[in-house]
């Protein structure tokens, strides 16, 4: 993919976009080729995709192809540790918006303990429907419903997983349109709603939303309103599965305290 190409993709998410970004700028590094506007091109057009910011952010200050090959092993071993987190959480019933890489990954290595996946169909670019037919090919028992059939697509029994296109300082998350009203579902019926991410989804700053073509949910302009992520807040989130550890609000007042903890401050500071 060339960097154009990346910053025009509205499928994919940013797990799968970043690897991409790397990979391709370390090509065009070892031509050496100065790819500075188009990355300043693809933070304009991808600034609500935090992972994919911060990932621009360091490629910039890169010196050599060691750099690169570097950030291609910790984007690994970060979603590898998230993943594994996982282990022995998803039981029974699990539910879903979109399509996360993390997401994918977590439902196969707990395929055994797994009955069923419910599968949103996520706006406006339908991924969910995608990800119900890729689950649906790897042996799982899926039930795909329209966004607006929460209610039928949860219960006390559900465990939700989502990914995480940010998580804020004070832990709120941003994640597909969707999450919050799933999540605000999740809490009435008493399941647990988990969201997984690595260090790379750190944001210290608010994302502007962006309301996106209209044409790409009705053809006609009805004053059409096209966001395609939208917030939710920490009360709603029982847990955080990151690289570094599982995690809970309860615990800690921010997401600088938890690092801070952790001994992983000065990435946070380094990173934005």
């Amino acid at each position: 993919m060339e960097i154009k190409d990346i910053a025009e993709d509205n499928i994919h998410g940013s797990e799968t976009l970043s690897m991409e970004l790397v990979k391709t700028c370390l090509n065009y590094f070892k031509s050496d080729l100065n790819f500075k506007n188009e990355l300043d091109y693809l933070k304009i057009k991808k600034k609500e995709m935090v992972q994919l910011i911060n990932v621009a952010n360091l490629i910039l200050n890169f010196k050599n192809q060691h750099d690169f090959i570097n950030l291609i092993n910790d984007l690994e071993n970060s979603k590898s540790r998230a993943i594994r987190s996982t282990k022995g959480l998803l039981k029974e019933k699990v539910v879903t918006i979109s399509w996360s890489s993390l997401v994918q990954e977590s439902l196969i290595i707990n395929k055994d303990s797994i009955a069923e996946i419910h599968v949103l169909e996520s706006r406006p670019k339908n991924e969910g429907i995608k990800f119900a037919e890729f689950l649906s090919e790897q042996g799982f028992n899926v039930k795909l419903y329209v966004d607006a059939a929460i209610y039928h697509a949860i219960d006390k029994n559900s465990t939700i997983l989502v990914g995480m296109d940010a998580i804020l300082e004070d832990l709120s998350l941003i994640n597909k349109i969707g999450t919050y009203a799933l999540a605000l579902a999740s809490k009435h019926k008493g399941s647990k709603f988990y969201s997984i991410g690595t260090k790379y989804k750190i944001s210290k700053e608010w994302i502007e939303f962006i309301n996106h073509p209209y044409n790409e949910i009705y053809l006609r302009n009805l004053n059409n309103q096209n966001y395609y992520f939208d917030i939710t807040f920490s009360d709603l989130i029982d847990s955080y599965i990151m690289d570094f550890g599982i995690f809970n609000k309860s615990s800690f007042s921010s997401l600088g305290e938890i690092l801070r903890k952790i001994g992983l401050d000065f990435f946070y500071r380094k990173q934005i």
